[in-house]
């Protein structure tokens, strides 16, 4: 029989539990920044089944990158369109 490989679901949810330790050592307001990573993770899924990589916590990584700069954008933007509403007064 052939070895099947792991959903990405799957090793995002071991990577998680393998940081356990380290999320309980975390302050409340720290954790709940942790749990983000991971939820970023998930969310993209789609993305991260399509790497093969045995280092799972790259992509975990990555995506908690690409979520946080898909923020900065927006805050950026707002900022701007604040910045334009004062101008024009």
């Amino acid at each position: 029989m052939g070895r099947t490989v792991r959903t990405y679901r799957d090793a995002v949810r071991i990577e998680e539990a393998r940081w356990k330790d380290f999320r309980r050592t975390l302050r409340p307001s720290q954790r709940n920044r942790f749990d983000r990573i991971f939820d970023c993770a998930r969310g993209f899924a789609d993305a991260g089944t399509m790497m093969v990589t045995p280092r799972i916590i790259e992509v975990i990584l990555l995506s908690a990158v690409l979520e946080i700069l898909g923020e900065l954008d927006e805050i950026q933007r707002r900022v701007q369109v604040l910045e334009e509403k004062i101008d024009n007064k």
